[in-house]
């Protein structure tokens, strides 16, 4: 009976990672409900199926990156706590003076504590994923499969965007969204979609890097047989569906998306020449096609002159995020111990705009500025550990493991932390549940396959 709910546990893992950029993304209140109920069930599932026995050994790994991000949780959790009026004043003097308005009792240190009790919902969300993928992926098969379910995942979002795109639908058929400059997919933002398929994209180019043959073949027999069987394997569906992917991320017309790709293959490729143990000759090749071949080929036919326009047609002065950024600024500078509660900015930030602006503005379209908004300046160090963390993990394991599924998957969560750490300084990608699971999860593979022993831990 474990066993079983151990195995059904692992399959609605890989549901979730397919389901979760349905929903708009998961980025509205009833599809982020669907995802906290699912991570409840699984939950209670895999609490009955270890009753007996915990599988202490396959959470090492992930225990540095879960205390990081749980102690996160835990600074939102305080910053719900009603405290005297005095206290406040002393620790946060923008907060009290704002309070003084109102009475001089106990407050809270959020100034919107509603959103800051959303953003500590999907953090426990969040921190139980972790557990959870830690706990099922015992072996390679279920590695391989979790990788896989992301292609797919990232497969299926890319050709339904590009269908939208390709057959001028001027709205989404499912969720009636304009269809309209740029691929959006099932996102409500083109950006976002750009976003997850960065990270699709750099998981499947690890599993193609995983697949890869380091020995050499001198003689034409043996060269003619590995053409032939790279064109049966799984690795030339895989490479189709990267084609696939970053087609429809080109569409999105999405400046800082399309640079990030390009950004995070060569670095990819650098850091593999640099660290990579017993690199496969063909390693280098592979880069510099999804540069080449993909983004330049593929794009010019599927709309990267587009995004070449939109890049030349942007002028600093007609663009409101330096602005945005300016202000935003200015909250940090108000609220720096403590930050003014997450989830707050978009309550906050319209006393902090200097002049009229056409645009709704609800997020700083920087993640590094609104994380410091909003936390202050020393919970964010818990985020910057729960990052460089998994990629210390991943530059020992490409220099350090043999098996090459480890190394591969290592390498596509380097690469795809770059990609995020690049996008979301003009972006706000980490809002969107779907986005932010993902990332959450290259973290997580990250840690788990630095450890992970050859075989899995079922053979122990």
């Amino acid at each position: 009976m474990s066993n079983r709910l151990e195995s059904v546990s692992f399959y609605l893992l890989l549901a979730l990672i397919i389901w979760l950029p349905v929903p708009l993304g998961s980025n509205r209140p009833w599809a982020w409900s669907i995802f906290q109920f699912w991570i409840a069930i699984q939950t209670i599932m895999l609490c009955w199926a270890y009753r007996y026995q915990f599988p202490i050994e396959r959470l090492k790994p992930i225990l540095p990156l879960f205390i990081s991000l749980a102690c996160f949780q835990l600074f939102t959790a305080l910053q719900l706590v009603p405290i005297p009026f005095e206290l406040l004043t002393l620790i946060s003097p923008k907060t009290a003076e704002i309070y003084s308005h109102v009475d001089v009792g106990k407050h809270p240190i959020s100034l919107d504590p509603a959103q800051t009790e959303i953003s500590l919902m999907l953090g426990i969300t969040y921190c139980l994923f972790i557990l959870i993928t830690a706990s099922v992926i015992n072996s390679r098969q279920r590695l391989q499969a979790v990788i896989y379910a992301t292609i797919v995942s990232g497969t299926l979002q890319a050709f339904y965007a590009a269908m939208l795109v390709l057959s001028d639908i001027p709205d989404s058929p499912i969720f009636g969204f304009p269809a309209k400059n740029g691929a959006t997919g099932s996102f409500v933002y083109r950006n976002h979609l750009a976003n997850y398929l960065l990270l699709c994209v750099s998981l499947g180019l690890g599993c193609i890097v995983a697949q890869l043959s380091v020995t050499r073949s001198y003689d034409w027999q043996s060269r003619l047989k590995r053409i032939v069987l790279n064109l049966l394997s799984v690795k030339l569906l895989v490479r189709l569906c990267l084609i696939i992917m970053v087609i429809a991320l080109v569409m999105t017309r999405s400046r800082m998306g399309n640079s990030a790709l390009v950004i995070l293959t060569i670095a990819g490729a650098a850091i593999a020449l640099i660290a990579y143990r017993n690199r496969p000759r063909s390693l280098t090749m592979l880069m510099v096609s999804v540069i080449i071949i993909d983004s330049l080929i593929m794009g010019a036919i599927f709309g990267l002159e587009k995004v070449k326009q939109r890049i030349q047609q942007t002028a600093i002065e007609t663009e409101a995020r330096p602005e945005i950024f300016a202000w935003s600024i200015e909250i940090v500078k108000d609220f720096p111990l403590f930050g003014s509660g997450a989830g707050s900015f978009y309550g906050i930030f319209p006393s902090y705009h200097q002049h009229y602006i056409s645009v709704f503005v609800d997020h700083a379209h920087n993640e590094y500025v609104q994380f410091l908004a909003e936390y202050g300046v020393f919970a964010p160090l818990l985020l910057v550990f729960a990052v460089t963390y998994p990629i210390y993990l991943s530059v020992r394991t490409l220099r350090t493991r043999e098996s090459a599924l480890m190394k591969g998957t290592a390498l596509g969560c380097l690469m795809a932390i770059i990609g995020m750490l690049t996008h979301i300084t003009v972006d706000f990608n980490l809002r969107p549940a779907a986005n932010a699971t993902l990332f959450i999860l290259v973290l997580t593979l990250a840690c788990i396959v630095a450890k992970m022993p050859r075989n899995g831990y079922e053979s122990q």
